[in-house]
């Protein structure tokens, strides 16, 4: 997401991620359950749990945190294997904030809801799609063009592509918002890539 007359720079907005994580989710929709935090908020190691709707809680770490960036993996518990990138940085003019998310599923039954039911890619496509958006917020900016998603699927190792073969990869991939690069949402075929705006958060 592009955001215009931004009111604070890219590192006050990651800081603000760091501190106050819950205010940047949907709460009807997801909840986070975090333990007491040091004045930094989230830091290295820090671990917190995401709750959502059904069996998707998701345990995650902290494992690297600078200026303009907040990296998280994933734990043992989690629907996914796979990490999460917040990030944020200027160009032209303009705050860019960036959410990046490789996973791979963590079992069967999420393989089924999330690559073929698509349920949990949903939820999970709402909640950053929202957390864009309560980012453009909480910078006092306002959007510019809405949130552009990006999805590619690789096959995991060992397997053959279905339909076209897609960039060379170890693991499938579902990132978010990144440059010129995978982003996490968005909807696709493997071996495909697609890029779509997003205006609001249905």
């Amino acid at each position: 997401m592009r955001i215009a007359d931004a009111e604070v720079d890219p590192g006050r907005l990651i800081e603000w991620v760091c501190c106050d994580f819950k205010r940047f989710v949907p709460s009807e929709v997801v909840d986070i359950r975090i333990g007491e935090l040091r004045d930094q908020g989230l830091d290295v190691p820090d671990e917190f749990v995401v709750e959502m709707p059904g069996p998707w809680n998701g345990p995650v770490k902290v494992v690297h945190r600078d200026a303009e960036r907040l990296h998280l993996v994933t734990l043992r518990g989690h629907m996914e294997a796979g990490q999460v990138q917040f990030r944020a940085r200027e160009d032209d003019g303009l705050l860019v904030f960036e959410i990046e998310l490789w996973a791979c599923p963590g079992t069967r039954l999420v393989h089924l809801l999330y690559s073929h039911l698509r349920v949990a890619k949903e939820i999970q496509l709402n909640m950053w799609v929202r957390f864009c958006l309560a980012a453009a917020s909480q910078s006092g900016g306002r959007p510019v063009g809405g949130v552009h998603i990006s999805t590619r699927w690789l096959p995991s190792p060992g397997t053959d592509p279905v339909g076209p073969p897609p960039s060379p990869g170890t693991c499938s991939a579902d990132p978010a918002l990144s440059r010129g690069g995978p982003s996490a949402g968005g909807s696709g075929e493997p071996g495909s890539r697609q890029e779509r705006p997003r205006r609001d958060g249905r």
